[in-house]
């Protein structure tokens, strides 16, 4: 029996049982694991660092995507920059709306791996043909793109040498000139509690070039921390007072198990943790 052990604080610590390896190696970019553990199904870890869990990434996916596909009146062009392992794009895909998504990560070979070892999850996310796959750069991507996006995502890991580039002003600016009149951008924010200091460059660099801008939370279990934060900006929706008034929109949904119009409204609610 072997154990995977997780630190993103110096003070904390959490490990997971691997029950059975799946596969253990690097990519041009990073190392992934992936193992199965009894209660969690298959687990995803990039450099040492859980991504998902068969358990409960759809809480992380479904809240992240579908709040802005949501207060969005007509989202028909989606960006995920990102989210390599399939789980963002699976949502976004439940849109009817939707008329081409175009997804840039930067790892081939992890998509590889995910499509092999992740199938029962994504359901076939990445053979969709409003799917745009390409393996770049983002921030590369949206120096060299003049399309425009009705909802951009964000779905980077924490800032390392990887993913540096999507945690600057240029970037930010890059993405504001690519979003369509009306459009929204989001971006995962880390575990308030234990990395605070994502949450204060979300808010005083990402929300800065914007009008409205803020956050919302999931409690997503696996996570160390519990409470997950995603970024958000626009410069004409408010999300905040989207979500207060109520949205029924989310009916047109199908097969979401954890985001509800409830859930919804409640993620600008949650509070994290002082930090």
């Amino acid at each position: 029996m072997s154990w995977f052990e997780e630190c993103i604080h110096p003070e904390i610590r959490q490990s997971i049982r691997v029950d059975k390896p799946i596969f253990e190696g690097e990519t041009d970019f990073q190392t992934v694991s992936l193992f199965d553990n009894n209660l969690l199904g298959r687990v995803l870890v990039l450099d040492d660092a859980v991504q998902i869990t068969q358990f409960d990434e759809h809480i992380y996916s479904e809240i992240m995507v579908h709040i802005p596909m949501v207060s969005h009146p007509d989202a028909k062009n989606v960006l995920i920059i990102g989210a390599g392992d399939g789980t963002v794009l699976r949502e976004v895909l439940k849109h009817e709306t939707l008329l081409q998504v175009t997804m840039v990560e930067i790892d081939g070979a992890l998509v590889k791996l995910c499509r092999e070892h992740l199938s029962d999850i994504l359901q076939g996310a990445f053979d969709d043909p409003r799917l745009d796959l390409v393996i770049d750069d983002g921030a590369k991507y949206l120096q060299e793109s003049h399309r425009e996006f009705d909802v951009i995502i964000i779905d980077s890991t924490d800032p390392d040498d990887n993913s540096t580039a999507l945690f600057t002003d240029e970037f930010y600016i890059k993405c504001k000139a690519r979003l369509a009149k009306g459009g929204i951008m989001v971006a995962q924010a880390g575990c308030p509690a234990y990395q605070p200091s994502i949450r204060t460059h979300m808010s005083e660099r990402m929300q800065a070039h914007f009008r409205y801008g803020g956050f919302y939370h999931a409690a997503v279990p696996t996570y160390i921390g519990g409470l997950h934060a995603f970024s958000w900006a626009s410069d004409t929706l408010d999300l905040n007072a989207i979500a207060e008034q109520g949205n029924d929109t989310m009916r047109s949904i199908p097969k979401t198990r954890y985001y509800t119009s409830r859930s919804h409204k409640a993620a600008f609610y949650m509070e994290p943790a002082a930090g």
